[in-house]
């Protein structure tokens, strides 16, 4: 709990609910990720405030990474494809595991240690299924890119702590320009009132 004099209680493994006074909150620690989003929105007198936060800890992750999963995925838009991206200790890699997709489906070998997990649905829209809600429960950012035999595709990002999940924008995991792409959900906003983009927030 968060009370005006500090933080108290004792830190759980994997992840921790913190209540403040806007409701409660989730929160999780990893090599590669630090994260904290909103899971209850409520109103909770005599507690203090707890902010949103996101924080990669190698920085933002170059578009040109991106770029390549998606240069592959576009080249059978008709083909529902995976992709992740990892920390190798030099930089950020492309990580292609073992796979089989159709138009409509796509199973694939989950591979370990990634930060970030991207799979398309094809010439259809980018948005989250229930399914995909039911298979993304890791600590990680997960995107959706759609409309691939359109001119302009599209993407949907999200935060997920342990299946609590929280919209993104391109700039708090991305460096460098979005490439061509419509992010869904995304409309120009000042900086100050998205309380996810300032990495350097800490507890």
């Amino acid at each position: 709990m968060n009370h005006p004099g500090g933080l108290a209680g004792s830190q759980g493994i994997g992840f921790d609910y913190v209540l403040g006074s806007g409701g409660l909150y989730v929160q999780s620690e990893s090599a590669h990720l630090t994260a904290r989003i909103l899971a209850a929105p409520a109103q909770m007198r005599g507690l203090a405030p707890v902010s949103e936060k996101l924080a990669l800890t190698h920085g933002p992750i170059p578009a040109h990474v991106f770029e390549l999963g998606l240069g592959w995925m576009l080249s059978d838009p008709g083909t529902e494809r995976f992709f992740a991206v990892r920390w190798d200790g030099d930089g950020y890699r492309l990580v292609v595991p073992p796979q089989q997709g159709t138009g409509s489906s796509l199973s694939y070998q989950p591979p370990t240690g990634v930060i970030t997990e991207f799979h398309s649905h094809a010439s259809h829209r980018a948005f989250f299924s229930a399914t995909d809600d039911r298979d993304e429960q890791g600590f990680r950012i997960y995107g959706v890119v759609g409309r691939l035999d359109n001119p302009t595709p599209e993407l949907a990002l999200r935060l997920g702590i342990y299946g609590h999940f929280a919209p993104l924008r391109w700039r708090q995991v991305f460096t460098g320009p979005n490439p061509g792409l419509r992010l869904v959900n995304e409309e120009p906003e000042p900086a100050s009132t998205n309380p996810l983009i300032n990495p350097s927030m800490r507890r």
